[in-house]
């Protein structure tokens, strides 16, 4: 048994650092055009068991942390001022279609900031729904913190959340047209449009995340149905942790996974918004 234990544990060793080995490559060359053998190859294994090793480790596929680091490297490079196109480029997008995908609500990657809040300036604006007051917050980078309850009680849930953050004391039109979009899933109408993510979770949280936003309107997924997308079927319970710490509620929809059973399940904002969300969108 001690064997048996040792291996495994050498095992998992070895797949840590050969997805080390290609996150590595990956981060000093993420424009370059990588193929899943060349990949592979920088990781000291083959196609199959680095797929493998992403998912398991990272939760994630190789694809889509090479997605992520162009988005990263795309985003630095637009801030130093250089042209769009040419930071499109040198990202090692083929096309600004490319971009788009990537920079898109599902594409959900890190937040720009740091534990806290730390060097985020971040706006905020709520406004009344029929399953309450909704408030949206946002760093410059995107969409932070949505919640539904009591002004005060949620300004004062920001603040804790982003406790080393700038935060404006006054509400912000500017984000308007981010909380119309929360405000028609709460009246269970289509969000009107797409906005980027700015938001700090794992790499399975993301995948979590990502996946939710796939949920059409008016249909539900069980959690052990959101493991099984995300290619985690084991993974229930750390589904629901997933859902339950959602930051942006309505936008990632967390409140479209229901039990097995069919039953309305746990969630962050009550219930009786749940049901009342889930029946509103189903009508």
């Amino acid at each position: 048994m001690m064997n048996m234990v040792q291996t495994m544990g050498s095992d998992i060793g070895s797949r840590q650092q050969l997805v080390r080995r290609a996150c590595a490559a990956v981060l000093s060359r993420p424009e370059a055009p990588w193929t899943s053998a060349r990949l592979a190859k920088a990781g000291g294994t083959n196609p199959v068991q680095l797929q493998r090793a992403f998912r398991d480790i990272l939760g994630l596929s190789p694809r889509d942390y090479i997605v992520a680091c162009r988005r990263k490297r795309f985003l630095e490079t637009v801030k130093t001022g250089q042209r769009v196109t040419d930071a499109i480029y040198s990202a090692g997008f083929g096309s600004p279609s490319r971009v788009y995908d990537a920079i898109r609500l599902p594409g959900m990657t890190p937040a720009t900031y740091g534990r806290g809040g730390k060097g985020a300036h971040i706006r905020w604006m709520s406004g009344e729904s029929p399953v309450g007051r909704v408030m949206v917050a946002a760093t410059d980078r995107g969409l932070c913190f949505v919640q539904i309850g009591e002004e005060d009680e949620m300004r004062r849930a920001l603040a804790k959340e982003f406790p080393l953050a700038e935060i404006d004391l006054n509400p912000s039109a500017a984000l308007k047209p981010m909380l119309r979009a929360a405000l028609a899933v709460a009246s269970a109408k289509r969000m009107p449009a797409e906005f980027p993510i700015d938001i700090q979770g794992t790499a399975f949280q993301w995948r979590v995340w990502r996946a939710l936003t796939k949920i059409p309107r008016g249909e539900t997924r069980s959690y052990s149905d959101v493991a099984r997308a995300i290619g985690r079927p084991s993974a229930v319970r750390a589904v629901a942790r997933a859902c339950a710490t959602n930051p942006v509620a309505l936008v990632v929809p967390c409140h479209r996974v229901v039990a097995k059973t069919g039953a309305a399940g746990g969630y962050r904002w009550g219930v009786s918004i749940k049901k009342k969300l889930l029946t509103e969108e189903k009508s």
